[in-house]
């Protein structure tokens, strides 16, 4: 965690200085306030209740609210310090805007957040539960009127319940019925267009609305009715009903009675589960087989919508039976939310991508190799480097048949990548435009499926390939003919501008005898025991990207054995992860093939980058969201037992958590992972200095109350007040220590060489690869 050079203060220090700020706002002593906020900021980390304060301050100057100020800074999972505050500022800003239903959301937030409440607060949040019951009442018995979908629509707003508002909108948008204005930004949550697209399709498009037993049913009732009036099949099934037997039963041979006794109106397909008990003992009920047997034979090669509570959804994708064909796409949101309707997709993954791909992902799978090698290279905005990354790829000794897979997917209206394709004008090189904006791991699943060589490899839009590159796994693959995976060493280069005094520093790993390739096998074993004594290690994993290949036929085995192609946080470390784990060992050769390049565009570096200015930081957050709106990222049940906080070590855990909700590693290992060390990694790899730290810290802290009383004290004692101590951080000294040389030029034990690469008048990726080939002779 970086800090330099630090002045340590109190909470109680830091929390008073706070208290006098607002003492000064209030008596409007704005200047005074506005140097007392400057000086605090270079505390760190900054809390919550600078955040609230400063925004008061700029409201005070402003004379206006400013909302996007305070955007991403909090994430209310418990009652923390701060989410008092940010509440009653929320509530006073709306308060401007006249917007009752807007204060009601935030006082009902902060409400169902507390552990204990006052009579007053109860009697308040019963008041409001037995309003929006009588407008869902009001609702269903008079659809057609304006009146009360809007009373309801506006209660579902209050309540914070996204997908039964988004479902309202759709439903009021088709009976042209008016919509209440300024609430778009909140149907914006992460792969609600996939919803969008599914419910507005003219095709064929099955939903399975599965209803909690801890539900009165009445939002169930609503999300059929809207689907019917959308002229959407649906399966509805309903909570189960409770059997008693005089025997134990197999719970799986109860199916067959559940669908015999379906009742069928229209296009609606009502299903009853059957729960059991014998002599008391609860032996369960059979949803998690009605929906594996609705899936593989009423849907069979399709995928379906899923609808039901956040806490069912979660409970179904824990289910062995389902965990390869059943994901939710709704993130977790709160607690206290989780009993509201979330959704995810059901069925076949190909056809689940072919929608999000806009193509048959399929038959693009299953056609014939056309070459011998492709190599993949997903760019995005990063004409400048492209540039070297192609002139590596087309510098190549081999003199077979290859082709450069070049996938477009720049924001709209960036035609850089386009025009450099054009500019080049070699026919080794295939470009596609992504038909939507991605994140990571689907760009390059898109540019996967439309590869046709018989071998693959990716690259960065900032790395390159050395010349002998794809000469040496020629060589690899006839000596070799039965591997699917074979894995190198890389070299590395830092692009000028990279990370301060990092910038030009050129490695080759180690020294080379042309030819002698140290081929050897890593085991299942080796990989995992690296990686869990040190997560470090995690670089050397197999990630199909930069290090490593495969054989086209081998993804068909990454699907068969995850229900997966590209998945995860992160598509380098999850594939590295995910090929591991699936193979006994795998092929390494001690010889170099690539160079990782690092520059100010790397989507990796951009991840972990600490955004000091709010502009920088609002870029990159919006980015990520416009790259979620379909086949976005959402964490599993397993995943949410570690915090997701954008490093390298944080998406490694998540990873290996992922392969539990897959069914690769089994649910009773994780009582075998140390995740007081994993917690340790990952806090020791946060920055202080980030603005999200203190949002950041509390994610945490609720992870690490998910362990349990014991662990979350071990927690707060280890991590959390540590986390949270005030501290001055000398920013310019450490701006002048980032600017210094951060590496030491020289050789080391193994033969390996550092080198500043703008001595030799380097200055991008591709000369590098020259110099790497003229330096080690291969």
């Amino acid at each position: 965690m970086t800090s330099g050079k630090e002045d340590i203060m109190n909470e109680f220090e830091y929390n008073l200085t706070l208290e006098h700020c607002e003492k000064l706002l209030k008596s409007g002593k704005i200047n005074e306030v506005s140097r007392k906020l400057q000086d605090l900021y270079k505390i760190k980390p900054v809390r919550l209740r600078w955040f609230a304060i400063n925004t008061k301050y700029r409201w005070k100057i402003k004379g206006t609210p400013d909302f996007g100020f305070l955007a991403d800074k909090s994430w209310l999972l418990y009652f923390y310090p701060g989410v008092q505050e940010l509440t009653s500022l929320y509530v006073d800003m709306v308060q401007t805007y006249q917007d009752i239903p807007d204060i009601r959301r935030h006082k009902l937030l902060l409400t169902n957040l507390r552990n204990t409440r006052t009579e007053e607060e109860e009697y308040w949040l019963g008041e409001m539960q037995e309003e929006i019951r009588q407008a869902k009442v009001n609702f269903l018995e008079h659809p057609e009127s304006a009146e009360k979908a809007k009373n309801l629509f506006e209660l579902y707003f209050s309540f914070h319940n996204n997908i039964l508002l988004f479902l309202l909108n759709k439903y009021m948008k088709l009976k042209k019925l008016d919509i209440p204005g300024g609430r778009d930004w909140f149907l914006d949550f992460p792969n609600n267009g996939y919803l969008t697209e599914n419910l507005e399709t003219d095709a064929e498009v099955p939903f399975i609305l599965v209803e909690d037993e801890t539900s009165d049913g009445l939002d169930e009732r609503i999300v059929l009715f809207i689907l019917q009036a959308l002229s959407k099949k649906v399966y509805y099934i309903k909570a189960p009903i409770v059997f008693e037997v005089d025997h134990i039963i197999n719970i799986e041979d109860t199916v067959v009675a559940s669908m015999d006794a379906v009742e069928v109106s229209e296009r609606i397909y009502t299903i009853y589960p059957a729960a059991v008990t014998c002599k008391g003992e609860d032996l369960g009920d059979n949803r998690e087989y009605l929906l594996n047997h609705i899936l593989q034979n009423d849907l069979e090669q399709q995928t379906t919508v899923i609808l039901t509570s956040g806490t069912l959804m979660d409970n179904l994708c824990r289910q062995p039976i389902l965990k390869k064909n059943l994901e939710r796409l709704y993130g977790f949101v709160s607690p206290p939310l989780e009993s509201q309707m979330a959704f995810g997709w059901a069925g076949n993954y190909l056809s689940y991508i072919s929608q999000v791909h806009d193509t048959d992902a399929a038959k693009l799978l299953a056609q014939p190799a056309e070459c011998s090698y492709s190599i993949i290279i997903p760019a995005r905005n990063s004409a400048g480097t492209l540039r070297y990354t192609l002139m590596s790829c087309l510098n190549q000794r081999y003199q077979g048949n290859y082709e450069i897979i070049l996938s477009d997917n720049s924001t709209p209206g960036n035609t850089e990548v386009y025009q450099l394709y054009k500019e080049l004008d070699d026919s080794r090189i295939k470009y596609y435009r992504t038909p939507r904006e991605y994140n990571l791991s689907r760009s390059f699943e898109f540019a996967f499926l439309h590869a046709k060589g018989e071998f693959l490899l990716s690259l960065g839009s900032d790395d390159a390939l050395l010349p002998w590159t794809l000469e040496v796994l020629e060589e690899l693959r006839k000596t070799y003919p039965d591997e699917d995976v074979i894995q190198w060493e890389r070299g590395f280069y830092a692009w000028p501008g990279f990370n301060g005094g990092q910038q030009h520093q050129f490695v080759i790993p180690r020294g080379y005898q042309k030819g002698s390739f140290g081929p050897e096998y890593f085991t299942r074993q080796f990989y995992f025991g690296s990686i869990f004594n040190n997560s470090d290690q995690m670089y050397l994993l197999p990630n199909l990207y930069l290090n490593s290949g495969c054989r086209r036929d081998y993804l068909k085995k990454i699907l068969a054995k995850t229900g997966r192609l590209f998945d995860g946080i992160c598509q380098d470390i999850y594939m590295g992860v995910v090929n591991a784990a699936i193979n006994e060992k795998i092929l390494n050769i001690r010889y170099p093939l690539t160079i990782a390049g690092m520059s100010g565009g790397s989507m990796g570096a951009k991840a972990n980058m600490v955004y000091e200015l709010k502009e920088d930081e609002a870029e990159f957050l919006n980015d990520l969201k416009k790259t979620a709106n379909i086949g976005g990222y959402c964490a599993s049940v397993y995943e949410r037992m570690m915090p997701e906080v954008t490093t390298d070590k944080s998406s490694l855990y998540n990873c290996i958590l992922r392969m539990i909700a897959r069914g690769i590693i089994a649910e009773s290992d994780l009582e075998h992972f140390d995740f007081r060390k994993w917690f340790l990694d990952v806090f020791c790899q946060m920055d202080i200095r980030d603005p999200l730290f203190d949002k950041k810290v509390h994610y945490f802290r609720y992870t690490a109350s998910l362990h349990g009383e014991e662990f979350l004290k071990w927690f707060d004692e280890n991590i959390y007040h540590k986390a949270l101590t005030p501290r001055k951080i000398d920013e310019e000294k450490l701006a002048g220590i980032r600017q210094k040389k951060c590496y030491k030029e020289g050789t080391d034990s193994y033969g390996g060489q550092t080198l500043d690469a703008s001595k030799y008048e380097v200055y991008n990726v591709y000369d590098a690869s020259l110099l790497f080939e003229k330096i080690s002779g291969l």
